[in-house]
């Protein structure tokens, strides 16, 4: 699991398809496919149903903690910065 595949998966989320997450994170639609389709392999579940769009229980519960682990991850740098 990466950072990256966390924004994804959040970037969905947030903006409801795979196409406007990738917009919002500056890449293209296949990236975004690609980085959710390796971590729900990692994780052995589906995280979006992919025939309505919307994120399933696995999905809601990663998204949860993947918003967390990106607020450390941004306040890691915030922190260095203020030294």
């Amino acid at each position: 699991m990466d950072i990256r595949q966390l924004e994804a998966l959040v970037g969905i989320a947030d903006h409801g398809s795979f196409s406007q997450a990738a917009a919002a994170l500056d890449t293209v639609q296949s990236n975004i496919s690609h980085r959710v389709s390796r971590l729900e392999s990692e994780l052995a579940t589906e995280l979006i149903d992919r025939s309505s769009g919307a994120l399933t229980e696995s999905g809601q519960l990663v998204v949860a903690r993947g918003r967390r682990v990106l607020s450390e991850v941004a306040a890691i740098a915030s922190d260095v910065s203020a030294l």
